[in-house]
């Protein structure tokens, strides 16, 4: 939901005006899946915005959201 507003601002806000570090944030879905699906101490859930806004997936606004340690 970072992607999307008002939560670009709330997400900002809380980690003192940037965008948490880059390996933090949700990158992939394929990458996310495998984790949870094989890490017992990885527990994601389904937010039901996956059924309904896409969107939150695309970032429409070209955020910085940085760059991950593997590029």
């Amino acid at each position: 939901m970072i992607r999307i507003a008002p939560f670009t601002d709330y997400c900002k806000n809380l980690q003192g005006g940037k965008f948490d570090i880059a390996d933090r944030l949700f990158a992939s879905l394929i990458t996310a899946w495998k984790s949870a699906s094989s890490e017992v101490s990885d527990v994601r859930e389904m937010i039901p915005e996956f059924f309904y806004l896409p969107e939150f997936l695309l970032n429409l606004e070209n955020l910085n959201l940085g760059e991950t340690q593997s590029g």
